[in-house]
């Protein structure tokens, strides 16, 4: 009884650690993105500055412009409860990985490994410890007697509604990229056409023709600087969170299958690059 109540206490330790983890991640951020983003911005701000008055880059109609133009845009070709978590959508980016494809090898072989030498009593013990809800879902298919085409299917339909899902964000992004340089343009032609209506004083064709230029750098600040760089991290964080998924399926069905540990592991590593694999 005493080895039993002690191999129960091991089960548990890795889950709680990976808790921990997962807990710290989301209250973090990532330190790239981060600075990517914060560092970008000073330069600009800088190389502003250098070039002289910096005062002329302010201006309120034109950011109304871009910005104004672009969010209506949105809202107009899609659903608005979709772009009220726009930013909840953003969030995600500058967080931190939740971890790579290859931690999940390690968590499926010992998956495996109990349930091989300890059957399905084991397995079921640890089904409430498991942190990832796709691999826990899983064992939980695997527990309650799914066979094996039933656990592949239900798995893969998991794994597009997570694709669809995160390319539904990452498509308004795309959208609202091409939308801004768009109304920059448009800001830019209504800063013409009022300079042209006083072009008989040429004292302000100067600074009109600067303030209509301004709409045009907002707008490609605004998708250059911020919105395509995020689908682009957005992007990279589905392809990681796809892999991971791939790889637990493949996990799943080798403890389904009762496969040797090894041969999952082979299994698995198959799909990461060699530095990768464990």
């Amino acid at each position: 009884m005493a080895t039993v109540a002690k191999e129960a206490a091991g089960i548990g330790e890795i889950p709680r650690q990976q808790e921990e983890a997962t807990v710290q991640q989301d209250t973090g951020l990532d330190t790239g993105t981060l600075l990517g983003t914060l560092a970008g911005t000073m330069l600009i701000i800088i190389a502003i500055i250098l070039g002289g008055d910096p005062g002329v880059f302010i201006n309120l109609n034109s950011f109304l412009i871009v910005v104004g133009g672009t969010i209506a845009t949105a809202f107009i070709a899609f659903p608005s409860k979709k772009i009220m978590v726009m930013f909840q959508v953003i969030y995600k980016a500058y967080r931190p990985d939740t971890g790579s494809p290859s931690d999940y090898v390690d968590d499926i072989m010992r998956l495996a490994t109990r349930y091989r030498s300890g059957g399905m009593k084991q397995l079921e013990n640890m089904e409430a410890n498991i942190e990832n809800p796709f691999m826990r879902n899983g064992v939980a298919m695997i527990v309650d007697g799914y066979n094996g085409r039933e656990i592949h299917e239900i798995m893969e339909r998991e794994l597009s509604a997570l694709i669809e899902r995160h390319n539904a964000g990452q498509k308004i992004l795309r959208f609202m990229s091409v939308q801004a340089p768009v109304f920059g343009m448009a800001g830019t032609l209504i800063g013409l056409i009022q300079m042209l209506m006083h072009i008989d004083d040429p004292s302000t064709i100067g600074p009109a023709l600067a303030t209509a230029l301004i709409t045009t750098f907002y707008g490609i600040i605004m998708a250059n600087l911020i919105i395509t760089p995020i689908t682009a991290k957005l992007n990279s964080k589905t392809d990681m969170e796809t892999m991971i998924y791939r790889i637990i399926r493949v996990g799943i069905m080798g403890i389904h299958e009762r496969s040797n540990p090894q041969k999952i592991q082979r299994s698995m590593n198959s799909m990461l690059p060699p530095s990768q694999r464990k």
